[in-house]
């Protein structure tokens, strides 16, 4: 089974496309479950930003090996901050678990119109 970490993803400039995010819970099967992740402003109570799940947003690359990608989506136009984030898995008989949580920061962009 996965353990649970905190992992900050890397800074993204703000209006520039979000690059796409390969992850891998080793010892998890995600076959028939669901995957969620929802980017908060400044906490992690804060304003959702971006709600995403397997088939919208997430791809679930190699789901025997636990492996998925959190797609690339552009423009991110959120303000320049801190967002916190988790990752929380479904299984198939419904068990819901949190494995993966962490922070982004969006920094300014300077060539903008």
């Amino acid at each position: 089974m996965a353990t649970q970490q905190r992992v900050n993803l890397e800074d993204r400039v703000k209006n520039d496309t979000f690059g796409a995010v390969n992850m891998t819970f080793t010892g998890v099967d995600l076959t028939g479950s669901t995957i969620r992740i929802m980017f908060r402003y400044r906490s992690k109570t804060g304003e959702v930003v971006k709600d995403i799940s397997s088939g919208s947003g997430i791809t679930v690359t190699t789901a025997v090996s636990g492996e998925f990608t959190i797609d690339a989506f552009t423009p991110v136009d959120w303000a320049v901050d801190t967002y916190y984030y988790d990752v929380q898995i479904t299984n198939s008989s419904s068990e819901v678990n949190t494995y993966l949580w962490g922070t982004v920061n969006i920094i300014q962009d300077i060539t903008y119109a």
